[in-house]
């Protein structure tokens, strides 16, 4: 399983670690999925890269989900509008 060595906040190394050694690395956190590398910062149990949280690939997959989600129902929205014949100023959502 990979570890982030991080020291101060930062991550300073990627290992390879057999989590039943982890116990003799107390600065190494399993990094799981996270696409975290050397130099991302690492604090209230995340890493973040420039400021953002990284995200696992099944997190990124659910916020397009939601986003993708959003824009379908504005979408809907908009064509049930233009299909009752509504301009736009007519109604506010």
């Amino acid at each position: 399983m990979n570890y982030a060595i991080v020291e101060n906040g930062q991550v300073t190394n990627i290992i390879c670690l057999d989590p039943k050694n982890a116990a003799e690395f107390p600065e190494a956190v399993p990094i799981a999925d996270v696409p975290a590398g050397i130099g991302d910062a690492f604090a209230d149990g995340a890493f973040y890269r420039d400021g953002v949280r990284l995200l696992t690939p099944l997190e990124t997959a659910l916020a397009t989900i939601a986003e993708l989600d959003v824009a379908v129902v504005e979408y809907s929205y908009q064509n049930a509008l233009l299909t009752l014949g509504v301009t736009e100023g007519e109604v506010t959502p």
